[in-house]
């Protein structure tokens, strides 16, 4: 009692009227869940705000969404609830909600489509152990946090990007492990207050997505976790939704060697401003704009100026403009219900002076086609050259070496295509991507070249397949089932590499790994 009255004390003081709030915390911004959110608030009368992400327990019913249930008729012993309906451990007393899971992540695989000695010498798996926890205090003060260990072999084509990357994509830096495989950590955790009826307030380590598609073309969880505060406020009438969100981001050069015994890496500021308005209930339109602030240069490390704190809208870039060394990104953000199964999307984002240097999204999902729980997705994705680029690369809209929006960068198109299907606990999706995509320096989102608006594409293909049957063990935790196949074909100068891996996996999924393209 004595520490939850300290924190209520500490971290929401004058929110003793809050106790009728509903729990604030936070969805793993895994896809299978978020997805499943949105189709069950996509109906034409509903006014909720579902482009920024992850979702949070208050903002839907849970029973609504299919994917959650687990009110199976047949009768479960205590144990078998345990393992199909219930956390791992669950408190509930004295307004204290608290929820532990074991998070698993194993799988084992074999490339038949890679010819060379590397399938022959490796076997392909990952080996995820790792908690996570939930927890709600007075429905006032909510948190989240997950730790995972890892040990990964991965595919010929995915083990090279690594390389490139020097980071595991979307799960940060690694060691070698053993011979060829890769050893890392894996980290997250945000504790969320409701200040007021209109305010929230978040502290984290994590990611966000904007967007309503399969990519995000703004801001997506592609790049690894980063620290952060995000505020947002809504107004009574729930219409009007303003986020704000200051993160620190890494590029990974080091710093000149000072006393220490590893240079730190240079870092530079992130912070974001999104505008979300419902007109109707059919129509959610979103404003964007993010600015990459300036933090290292000859003279060394800079404190954030001002600006960076400032929680206005528009203000930075009619300060600092699209061309300055101040990064600025800004974008829109549509979604329109055409039914309650079917809704189009798009966006557009511009980050320089010149048609070259912008992007845009066209999407369309549909749910409850042909079957209950048959769903389809179409969508197109295109970055100009020198989208998301920089003058100076420090600058880029990057973070960890890995783009903060769509994972290929800059100077691309992209067509995606999934399909999918559920039958109780039973699941199928397959998803077909094709991409065209510059493998020189006009299509590096690092390079300072690649913001000449004036270059020319010269664009590689990759065509990506993806086929998984699963079983969802347990809605509750996410804990699942897969049978898999993964199909990928590059071509471009360099040559060409086939991939063509099938694998077996059992996990609790919390989060997504961009490994398509």
């Amino acid at each position: 009692m004595k520490l939850k009255a300290a924190l209520l004390v500490a971290l929401a003081v004058g929110c003793c009227t809050l106790s009728a709030w509903s729990q604030l915390y936070q969805i793993p911004l895994e896809r299978g869940m978020t997805e499943a959110i949105e189709r069950s608030l996509s109906s034409t009368d509903t006014t909720v705000h579902t482009a920024f992400k992850p979702f949070h327990a208050n903002e839907f019913i849970r029973n609504s969404v299919p994917r959650f249930r687990t009110n199976d008729r047949r009768y479960f012993n205590q144990p078998e609830v345990k393992w199909a309906k219930e956390h791992l451990l669950e408190v509930r007393e004295d307004g204290l909600t608290l929820f532990v899971d074991a998070v698993l992540d194993w799988n084992i695989g074999r490339d038949l489509g890679d010819t060379s000695a590397w399938q022959d010498s490796v076997t392909i798996y990952n080996n995820t152990r790792g908690i996570a926890l939930y927890g709600d205090i007075d429905n006032v003060v909510s948190f989240h946090s997950t730790v995972f260990e890892n040990q990964t072999q991965l595919p010929l084509w995915l083990y090279q990007a690594t390389d490139s990357l020097a980071v595991i994509p979307g799960q940060g830096r690694f060691k070698p492990f053993k011979s060829n495989a890769r050893d890392f950590n894996f980290a997250s955790g945000v504790i969320s207050i409701r200040a007021a009826d209109w305010m929230q307030v978040h502290i984290g380590y994590g990611r966000h997505f904007i967007g309503h598609g399969y990519r995000s073309m703004l801001l997506s969880d592609v790049a690894s976790n980063y620290p952060y505060l995000r505020l947002n406020f809504e107004t009574k009438n729930k219409k009007l939704r303003y986020t704000t969100i200051n993160a620190e981001m890494l590029r990974l050069e080091r710093l000149p060697l000072g006393e220490v015994p590893e240079s730190l890496f240079k870092k530079k500021g992130f912070a974001a401003h999104y505008l979300s308005w419902i007109p109707h209930p059919r129509i959610e339109l979103g404003l964007y704009e993010a600015t990459i602030f300036q933090r290292w240069d000859s003279t060394g490390t800079q404190p954030y100026p001002w600006q960076y704190f400032q929680p206005l809208p528009g203000i930075n870039t009619a300060m600092y403009g699209l061309d300055s060394m101040q990064n600025n990104i800004v974008g829109a953000d549509l979604k329109v219900k055409i039914s309650n199964r079917a809704y189009a999307y798009g966006q557009y984002v511009i980050d320089a002076a010149g048609a070259n240097n912008s992007g845009f999204q066209a999407g369309l999902s549909m749910h409850d086609i042909l079957f209950p729980r048959m769903n389809l997705r179409l969508e197109y994705n295109e970055g100009g050259i020198g989208l998301f680029s920089s003058s100076n690369s420090l600058q880029s809209y990057t973070h960890f070496n890995q783009a903060l929006a769509h994972p290929l960068g800059t100077n691309f198109k992209e067509y995606i295509v999934v399909l999918q299907h559920g039958y109780k606990r039973f699941w199928s999706e397959w998803k077909g991507v094709y991409q065209l995509h510059d493998p020189g320096i006009k299509g590096n989102v690092f390079n300072e070249t690649a913001y000449i608006s004036s270059a020319t594409a010269q664009y590689g293909k990759t065509m990506l397949s993806d086929l998984r049957f699963g079983y969802l063990i347990n809605p509750t935790s996410n804990m699942q089932a897969i049978l898999g196949w993964s199909w990928r074909d590059r071509e471009d100068e360099s040559g060409h590499l086939l991939s063509s891996l099938y694998y077996l996996q059992f996990s609790v999924t919390l989060f997504n790994k961009y490994y398509d393209f």
